[in-house]
Protein backbone atom coordinates (compact mmCIF):
# COMPACT_ATOMS: atom_id res chain seq x y z
CA UNK A 1 0.00 0.00 0.00
CA UNK A 2 1.71 3.49 -1.16
CA UNK A 3 -1.07 6.13 -0.09
CA UNK A 4 -0.40 8.21 -2.91
CA UNK A 5 -3.45 8.49 -5.02
CA UNK A 6 -6.63 9.98 -4.74
CA UNK A 7 -10.27 9.23 -6.46
CA UNK A 8 -12.80 11.51 -7.81
CA UNK A 9 -16.00 10.35 -8.89
CA UNK A 10 -19.15 12.67 -10.61
CA UNK A 11 -21.90 10.09 -10.60
CA UNK A 12 -25.11 11.45 -12.41
CA UNK A 13 -27.90 9.96 -13.87
CA UNK A 14 -27.01 8.74 -17.19
CA UNK A 15 -23.05 8.53 -16.70
CA UNK A 16 -20.63 8.01 -13.95
CA UNK A 17 -17.14 9.09 -14.55
CA UNK A 18 -13.93 8.39 -12.41
CA UNK A 19 -10.39 9.60 -11.88
CA UNK A 20 -7.51 8.33 -10.16
CA UNK A 21 -4.83 10.97 -9.85
CA UNK A 22 -1.62 11.39 -7.69
CA UNK A 23 -1.76 13.88 -5.35
CA UNK A 24 0.13 16.25 -7.41
CA UNK A 25 -2.99 16.41 -9.99
CA UNK A 26 -1.38 14.36 -12.32
CA UNK A 27 -4.21 11.83 -13.96
CA UNK A 28 -2.92 8.12 -13.99
CA UNK A 29 -6.41 6.28 -14.79
CA UNK A 30 -9.82 7.16 -15.65
CA UNK A 31 -13.18 5.19 -16.44
CA UNK A 32 -16.59 6.04 -17.70
CA UNK A 33 -19.62 3.67 -16.98
CA UNK A 34 -23.54 4.08 -16.57
CA UNK A 35 -25.67 6.44 -14.17
CA UNK A 36 -24.67 5.86 -10.44
CA UNK A 37 -27.73 7.89 -9.51
CA UNK A 38 -30.60 5.74 -8.14
CA UNK A 39 -32.92 8.65 -8.52
CA UNK A 40 -32.50 7.62 -12.51
CA UNK A 41 -31.03 4.24 -12.45
CA UNK A 42 -32.15 0.54 -10.65
CA UNK A 43 -29.95 0.52 -7.50
CA UNK A 44 -28.24 -2.28 -8.27
CA UNK A 45 -27.21 -1.07 -11.44
CA UNK A 46 -25.84 2.19 -9.89
CA UNK A 47 -24.09 0.01 -7.55
CA UNK A 48 -22.32 -2.36 -10.19
CA UNK A 49 -21.55 1.38 -12.30
CA UNK A 50 -19.73 2.69 -9.09
CA UNK A 51 -17.79 -0.20 -8.04
CA UNK A 52 -16.59 -1.12 -11.27
CA UNK A 53 -15.76 2.51 -12.46
CA UNK A 54 -13.66 3.05 -9.36
CA UNK A 55 -11.94 -0.41 -9.97
CA UNK A 56 -11.48 -0.44 -13.74
CA UNK A 57 -9.78 3.94 -12.97
CA UNK A 58 -7.44 2.45 -10.90
CA UNK A 59 -6.36 -0.56 -12.88
CA UNK A 60 -6.08 1.94 -15.46
CA UNK A 61 -3.50 3.85 -13.39
CA UNK A 62 -2.07 0.44 -11.94
CA UNK A 63 -3.02 1.04 -8.40
CA UNK A 64 -4.74 -1.30 -5.96
CA UNK A 65 -7.99 0.17 -3.73
CA UNK A 66 -5.37 -0.04 -0.70
CA UNK A 67 -2.77 2.67 -2.80
CA UNK A 68 -6.10 5.95 -1.98
CA UNK A 69 -5.67 7.84 0.34
CA UNK A 70 -8.48 9.67 -0.33
CA UNK A 71 -11.85 9.11 -2.23
CA UNK A 72 -14.63 11.86 -3.04
CA UNK A 73 -17.97 10.93 -4.82
CA UNK A 74 -20.16 13.27 -6.07
CA UNK A 75 -23.50 11.69 -6.68
CA UNK A 76 -26.76 12.77 -8.41
CA UNK A 77 -30.10 12.85 -6.56
CA UNK A 78 -28.50 12.35 -2.60
CA UNK A 79 -31.29 14.13 -0.70
CA UNK A 80 -31.84 11.82 2.54
CA UNK A 81 -29.50 10.53 5.25
CA UNK A 82 -30.74 7.20 3.71
CA UNK A 83 -30.12 7.93 0.33
CA UNK A 84 -26.28 8.97 1.21
CA UNK A 85 -26.11 5.99 3.78
CA UNK A 86 -27.08 3.87 0.22
CA UNK A 87 -24.33 5.48 -1.66
CA UNK A 88 -21.63 4.81 0.95
CA UNK A 89 -22.42 1.53 0.77
CA UNK A 90 -21.85 1.01 -2.76
CA UNK A 91 -18.80 2.30 -2.50
CA UNK A 92 -17.61 -0.28 -0.17
CA UNK A 93 -15.08 -1.89 -1.94
CA UNK A 94 -12.32 -4.83 -0.72
CA UNK A 95 -9.36 -3.19 0.49
CA UNK A 96 -10.34 0.69 0.17
CA UNK A 97 -9.35 1.89 3.61
CA UNK A 98 -9.30 5.50 2.76
CA UNK A 99 -11.59 7.83 4.44
CA UNK A 100 -14.70 8.26 1.76
CA UNK A 101 -16.34 11.28 0.86
CA UNK A 102 -19.81 11.43 -0.43
CA UNK A 103 -21.73 14.62 -1.39
CA UNK A 104 -24.26 15.48 -4.42
CA UNK A 105 -23.17 16.09 -7.41
CA UNK A 106 -23.51 19.58 -7.33
CA UNK A 107 -21.23 19.86 -4.80
CA UNK A 108 -18.64 18.66 -7.04
CA UNK A 109 -19.98 20.37 -10.07
CA UNK A 110 -19.57 23.54 -7.79
CA UNK A 111 -16.09 22.56 -6.90
CA UNK A 112 -14.97 21.90 -10.56
CA UNK A 113 -16.10 25.39 -12.05
CA UNK A 114 -15.70 27.82 -8.78
CA UNK A 115 -12.88 25.92 -6.76
CA UNK A 116 -13.80 27.15 -3.43
CA UNK A 117 -14.97 30.28 -4.45
CA UNK A 118 -18.64 31.51 -3.40
CA UNK A 119 -20.76 31.54 -6.58
CA UNK A 120 -23.35 29.56 -8.55
CA UNK A 121 -23.10 26.47 -10.66
CA UNK A 122 -26.04 26.16 -12.85
CA UNK A 123 -26.78 22.66 -13.71
CA UNK A 124 -28.22 20.92 -17.26
CA UNK A 125 -27.58 17.68 -17.51
CA UNK A 126 -29.41 14.67 -17.44
CA UNK A 127 -31.51 16.74 -14.48
CA UNK A 128 -31.20 20.55 -13.64
CA UNK A 129 -30.10 22.49 -10.62
CA UNK A 130 -29.08 25.67 -9.72
CA UNK A 131 -26.76 25.34 -6.96
CA UNK A 132 -24.75 28.18 -4.71
CA UNK A 133 -22.47 28.39 -2.11
CA UNK A 134 -21.99 31.62 0.34
CA UNK A 135 -18.77 32.92 1.13
CA UNK A 136 -19.49 31.69 4.69
CA UNK A 137 -19.67 28.24 3.03
CA UNK A 138 -23.60 27.71 3.04
CA UNK A 139 -25.90 25.44 0.49
CA UNK A 140 -28.88 26.91 -1.02
CA UNK A 141 -30.34 25.44 -4.14
CA UNK A 142 -33.54 26.97 -6.19
CA UNK A 143 -35.21 24.13 -4.86
CA UNK A 144 -34.76 25.72 -1.12
CA UNK A 145 -37.11 28.33 -2.99
CA UNK A 146 -39.68 25.42 -4.49
CA UNK A 147 -38.47 26.02 -7.72
CA UNK A 148 -37.30 23.92 -10.62
CA UNK A 149 -35.52 24.98 -14.00
CA UNK A 150 -37.33 22.54 -16.42
CA UNK A 151 -33.30 22.30 -18.67
CA UNK A 152 -32.76 18.38 -18.58
CA UNK A 153 -32.53 16.79 -21.55
CA UNK A 154 -35.50 15.49 -20.69
CA UNK A 155 -36.83 18.72 -21.12
CA UNK A 156 -35.68 19.75 -24.18
CA UNK A 157 -37.05 16.64 -25.69
CA UNK A 158 -40.40 17.39 -24.33
CA UNK A 159 -40.93 20.39 -25.57
CA UNK A 160 -39.65 19.69 -29.23
CA UNK A 161 -42.51 16.76 -28.46
CA UNK A 162 -45.09 19.24 -27.85
CA UNK A 163 -44.08 21.32 -30.65
CA UNK A 164 -44.37 18.19 -33.02
CA UNK A 165 -47.75 16.87 -31.32
CA UNK A 166 -49.51 20.62 -31.14
CA UNK A 167 -48.92 21.37 -34.98
CA UNK A 168 -46.67 24.38 -33.37
CA UNK A 169 -44.39 23.84 -35.70
CA UNK A 170 -44.05 23.60 -39.67
CA UNK A 171 -44.75 20.50 -40.85
CA UNK A 172 -41.10 21.05 -43.19
CA UNK A 173 -39.76 21.19 -39.98
CA UNK A 174 -36.23 19.89 -40.35
CA UNK A 175 -35.08 19.19 -36.81
CA UNK A 176 -39.04 17.50 -36.50
CA UNK A 177 -38.13 15.51 -39.55
CA UNK A 178 -34.67 14.34 -37.40
CA UNK A 179 -36.56 13.94 -34.44
CA UNK A 180 -39.42 11.51 -36.07
CA UNK A 181 -36.50 9.57 -37.41
CA UNK A 182 -34.22 9.37 -34.10
CA UNK A 183 -37.93 8.11 -32.33
CA UNK A 184 -38.94 5.71 -35.10
CA UNK A 185 -41.90 7.19 -36.18
CA UNK A 186 -42.77 7.57 -39.83
CA UNK A 187 -44.88 10.46 -39.40
CA UNK A 188 -46.74 12.09 -36.65
CA UNK A 189 -49.41 10.53 -36.75
CA UNK A 190 -47.25 7.72 -35.91
CA UNK A 191 -45.38 9.47 -32.71
CA UNK A 192 -49.33 10.32 -31.61
CA UNK A 193 -49.96 6.76 -31.56
CA UNK A 194 -46.42 5.89 -29.53
CA UNK A 195 -47.05 8.66 -27.30
CA UNK A 196 -50.20 7.32 -26.33
CA UNK A 197 -49.27 3.65 -25.66
CA UNK A 198 -47.19 4.98 -22.68
CA UNK A 199 -44.24 2.41 -22.94
CA UNK A 200 -42.11 4.44 -25.07
CA UNK A 201 -42.35 8.17 -23.89
CA UNK A 202 -43.20 8.40 -20.08
CA UNK A 203 -41.60 10.97 -17.70
CA UNK A 204 -38.52 9.41 -16.45
CA UNK A 205 -35.89 11.32 -16.72
CA UNK A 206 -33.44 8.94 -18.04
CA UNK A 207 -32.91 6.20 -20.44
CA UNK A 208 -36.08 6.94 -23.12
CA UNK A 209 -36.54 8.55 -26.06
CA UNK A 210 -36.87 12.01 -24.79
CA UNK A 211 -33.55 12.31 -23.04
CA UNK A 212 -31.52 11.58 -26.27
CA UNK A 213 -33.06 13.97 -28.45
CA UNK A 214 -31.11 16.85 -26.35
CA UNK A 215 -27.70 17.40 -28.53
CA UNK A 216 -29.98 17.33 -31.64
CA UNK A 217 -32.13 20.32 -30.57
CA UNK A 218 -29.28 22.21 -29.17
CA UNK A 219 -27.01 21.36 -32.40
CA UNK A 220 -30.22 22.93 -34.23
CA UNK A 221 -30.12 25.66 -32.15
CA UNK A 222 -26.12 26.31 -32.66
CA UNK A 223 -26.85 26.37 -36.63
CA UNK A 224 -29.68 29.06 -36.33
CA UNK A 225 -33.61 26.98 -36.26
CA UNK A 226 -35.79 29.74 -34.55
CA UNK A 227 -38.16 26.61 -33.64
CA UNK A 228 -35.06 24.93 -31.64
CA UNK A 229 -33.89 28.29 -30.67
CA UNK A 230 -37.44 28.61 -29.15
CA UNK A 231 -36.94 25.25 -26.84
CA UNK A 232 -33.31 26.17 -25.59
CA UNK A 233 -34.60 30.00 -24.70
CA UNK A 234 -37.36 28.70 -23.19
CA UNK A 235 -35.06 26.50 -20.86
CA UNK A 236 -32.48 29.23 -20.50
CA UNK A 237 -35.15 31.76 -19.15
CA UNK A 238 -36.42 29.08 -16.28
CA UNK A 239 -32.55 28.84 -15.31
CA UNK A 240 -32.26 32.37 -14.95
CA UNK A 241 -34.63 32.53 -12.64
CA UNK A 242 -33.55 29.72 -11.06
CA UNK A 243 -29.99 31.97 -10.78
CA UNK A 244 -31.73 35.17 -9.62
CA UNK A 245 -33.45 33.23 -6.99
CA UNK A 246 -30.32 31.73 -5.28
CA UNK A 247 -28.35 34.67 -6.21
CA UNK A 248 -30.67 36.85 -3.56
CA UNK A 249 -28.44 34.86 -1.17
CA UNK A 250 -24.88 35.69 -1.86
CA UNK A 251 -22.83 38.25 -1.81
CA UNK A 252 -23.02 40.59 -5.46
CA UNK A 253 -21.27 40.18 -7.66
CA UNK A 254 -22.34 36.98 -8.37
CA UNK A 255 -20.06 34.67 -10.36
CA UNK A 256 -22.07 31.80 -12.54
CA UNK A 257 -20.68 28.50 -14.07
CA UNK A 258 -22.66 26.09 -16.48
CA UNK A 259 -22.25 22.80 -15.36
CA UNK A 260 -23.38 19.71 -17.46
CA UNK A 261 -23.92 18.15 -21.14
CA UNK A 262 -26.86 20.60 -22.09
CA UNK A 263 -25.87 23.53 -20.62
CA UNK A 264 -22.21 23.28 -21.25
CA UNK A 265 -23.68 22.87 -25.32
CA UNK A 266 -22.51 25.76 -28.17
CA UNK A 267 -25.56 27.51 -28.08
CA UNK A 268 -27.07 27.39 -24.36
CA UNK A 269 -23.67 27.82 -22.93
CA UNK A 270 -23.53 31.32 -25.23
CA UNK A 271 -27.49 32.22 -24.46
CA UNK A 272 -27.05 31.63 -20.14
CA UNK A 273 -23.09 33.82 -20.67
CA UNK A 274 -24.97 36.44 -22.58
CA UNK A 275 -28.30 37.00 -20.09
CA UNK A 276 -26.70 36.34 -17.18
CA UNK A 277 -24.21 39.34 -18.15
CA UNK A 278 -27.03 41.59 -19.24
CA UNK A 279 -28.36 40.99 -15.57
CA UNK A 280 -27.21 43.06 -12.67
CA UNK A 281 -25.18 41.88 -10.16
CA UNK A 282 -23.95 38.53 -11.64
CA UNK A 283 -20.64 38.07 -13.67
CA UNK A 284 -20.43 34.78 -15.99
CA UNK A 285 -17.83 32.56 -15.57
CA UNK A 286 -16.02 29.79 -17.30
CA UNK A 287 -15.77 26.83 -15.38
CA UNK A 288 -12.37 25.91 -13.69
CA UNK A 289 -12.57 21.83 -14.14
CA UNK A 290 -15.03 19.52 -14.49
CA UNK A 291 -17.31 18.24 -12.20
CA UNK A 292 -15.14 14.91 -11.93
CA UNK A 293 -11.67 16.82 -11.84
CA UNK A 294 -13.45 18.89 -9.02
CA UNK A 295 -14.28 15.32 -7.21
CA UNK A 296 -10.46 14.54 -7.66
CA UNK A 297 -9.43 18.26 -7.02
CA UNK A 298 -11.37 17.97 -3.68
CA UNK A 299 -9.79 14.79 -2.56
CA UNK A 300 -6.35 16.12 -3.17
CA UNK A 301 -7.19 18.90 -1.31
CA UNK A 302 -8.12 16.61 2.01
CA UNK A 303 -4.87 14.42 1.69
CA UNK A 304 -2.19 17.04 1.15
CA UNK A 305 -4.00 20.53 -0.06
CA UNK A 306 -3.98 21.92 -3.55
CA UNK A 307 -2.68 25.10 -5.72
CA UNK A 308 -3.24 26.01 -8.84
CA UNK A 309 -0.50 23.73 -9.88
CA UNK A 310 -2.99 20.77 -9.41
CA UNK A 311 -5.83 22.37 -11.70
CA UNK A 312 -3.47 22.83 -14.14
CA UNK A 313 -2.21 19.03 -13.89
CA UNK A 314 -6.11 18.05 -13.86
CA UNK A 315 -6.73 20.06 -16.96
CA UNK A 316 -3.86 18.60 -18.87
CA UNK A 317 -5.82 15.23 -19.28
CA UNK A 318 -9.46 15.72 -21.31
CA UNK A 319 -11.79 14.17 -18.65
CA UNK A 320 -10.31 17.09 -16.37
CA UNK A 321 -11.93 19.47 -19.31
CA UNK A 322 -14.82 21.37 -17.97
Amino acid sequence: MTNDVVVGIDGGGTRTRVIVADVGGRVLGTAERGGASTEFNDPEKARQNLREGVKTALADAERAPGDVAELTAGIGGLATPQSYTEAEQFLAIDALACETRVVNDAVVAHIGALRDDAGIVAIGGTGSLVFGITADGDQVSNYDCLHYARAGAHNLGERALHALLSGEAPTDWRLGNRLLERWDCESVVTLQSAVRKGDRFTNTLSGNPLDRVAPLITGAAADGDPFARAICDDAIAEVVTGIRLVGGFLETPVAVAPAGSVLLSEYMTAELRRQVTDTEGYRAVKPAMSPVAGAAFDAIDRATGVDDAVVERLTEHAMGHA
